[in-house]
């Protein structure tokens, strides 16, 4: 059985090995047995000393060379993995080496929402919807899109940096997810542009469905709103059972688009828009009350020209979904 030895002894086993001298050499010395020697030189000292460790990337691994070529292959491919990234350039070293290498060049790789599956069935139902409304004809200018939208007091990082400040990050005092928001319910449609329903709560059915009538039912719009058709997307509270007759009792004809298919509504792009106003001059928003404010002085600038163009795309978007078999379109 192998001694235990003290801190003190530890470190001069280490201190003998780092020299250069052998494993027996160092027994003799020390007066130790081999086996000792043996466990303590791979054995790390622990004391009250934080241990600091500068890992580098091995530079004679990746010259200037290997460098425009990562860069170039980022350009032309989108990666979200480093380990794929140096498999399709075929580098030497560790994974991990290349990846230090990566951030200590400040390379950063696409990262992937986490959204819900493409499934078949999904492509499937896109293409079907897609048939089903051009054989119907439904006219852009006939149709009404509506959606909820969270709208926190900080926006994302890229509407805060600068040209020259690209690489800054957020500061420690602000958490990833601002403490301020408001969630919105907003609908347009050609020559219409809803009044926006704010609230602090969760939307749920019974939320929805009272922005959805008072919102549509008091609005004043040519053509009226019982010529027209209101698209929805497939969330949960849009469909509930409860609440469905109460939108039949106000003459609103509500369709559903398929899931997974925001490409298909045009609003999404009016949020963008509404977003890009919103945090346009690296506002920060520290109370309900001045986010709120700044969401409908936001909301109201935008002008109902960019809105139809958007809404006349709608078109385009069937179109596009149904010559690509129901597979995501470009928008």
């Amino acid at each position: 059985m192998v001694p235990r030895l003290s801190l003190s002894n530890q470190r001069k086993i280490q201190k003998e090995r780092r020299k250069g001298k052998g494993r027996n050499e160092t027994a003799r010395h020390l007066k130790v047995s081999v086996n000792t020697v043996s466990k303590y030189s791979h054995t790390l000292i622990v004391t009250d000393r934080p241990r600091v460790v500068n890992h580098k990337p091995q530079s004679h691994l990746y010259p200037n060379k290997t460098l425009k070529n990562v860069q170039l292959a980022i350009k032309n491919k989108t990666y979200s993995s480093a380990i794929q990234l140096k498999r399709d350039l075929k580098l030497p070293g560790s994974d991990r080496s290349f990846q230090r290498f990566l951030k200590a060049n400040k390379i950063g790789l696409h990262k992937h929402h986490k959204v819900p599956p493409f499934q078949p069935h999904h492509i499937k139902n896109r293409f079907d919807f897609a048939k089903e409304t051009l054989s119907k004809g439904y006219l852009p200018d006939l149709c009404l899109f509506d959606d909820e939208k969270t709208v926190r007091g900080r926006g994302p990082d890229k509407y805060y940096r600068s040209l020259s400040e690209k690489d800054t990050q957020r500061p420690e005092s602000e958490s990833r997810a601002h403490p301020i928001k408001l969630n919105i319910w907003g609908c347009v449609g050609v020559g219409f542009k809803s009044n926006l329903f704010i609230t602090e709560e969760n939307i749920n059915g019974r939320i929805y469905t009272d922005a959805l009538i008072n919102g549509l039912t008091n609005a004043q719009m040519d053509p009226p709103l019982d010529t027209r058709v209101l698209l929805s997307d497939n969330a949960g509270w849009h469909k509930n059972k409860t609440e469905l007759p109460r939108i039949e009792l106000a003459n609103i004809s509500h369709k559903f688009l398929p899931p997974l298919s925001s490409d298909l509504n045009p609003i999404e792009h009016v949020w963008a828009m509404l977003t890009t106003k919103l945090y346009e001059n690296f506002e920060v928003y520290d109370t309900i009350d001045s986010l709120r404010k700044a969401i409908v002085i936001c909301w109201k600038s935008i002008p109902q020209e960019s809105i139809d163009n958007i809404v006349l795309s709608y078109g385009d978007r069937l179109l596009e979904c149904y010559s690509r078999e129901g597979k995501m379109t470009k928008y």
